[in-house]
């Protein structure tokens, strides 16, 4: 008897978690369905549409800074230029860094 009502419980509890992690999926955590999606601009009383200042608009902004580091990034820069040679002595001198590195820690136990 004992068993068949554990076993009751787990069943009506997995259920109940599956309906709650399928209810998340569907809304994400913070927001509420919309019963109407609202068609109207928000605005203050007062000010129109056109009197915004766009400088105000976060988005605005970001959209100038992305714009402006776009631009930075556009303009070429002096590629670097290493023989095979020189760039094959780098790459074992940091491997070996990284192999004295590990040696030095000594074994894991």
């Amino acid at each position: 008897m004992k068993r068949a009502l554990a076993s009751l419980a787990g069943i009506v509890g997995i259920a109940a978690l599956g309906r709650m992690l399928s209810r998340r999926r569907h809304h994400p955590a913070g927001s509420a369905p919309a019963t109407e999606p609202t068609t109207e601009p928000v605005t203050t009383p007062g000010v129109s549409v056109d009197q915004v200042d766009s400088a105000d608009d976060p988005a605005e902004e970001l959209r100038r800074k992305l714009a402006a580091a776009k631009q930075a990034d556009a303009e070429p820069a002096e590629p670097v230029v290493e023989s095979l040679d020189e760039r094959r002595a780098r790459v074992h001198a940091k491997a070996r860094k990284a192999m004295d590195a590990m040696n030095d820690e000594g074994p894991a136990a």
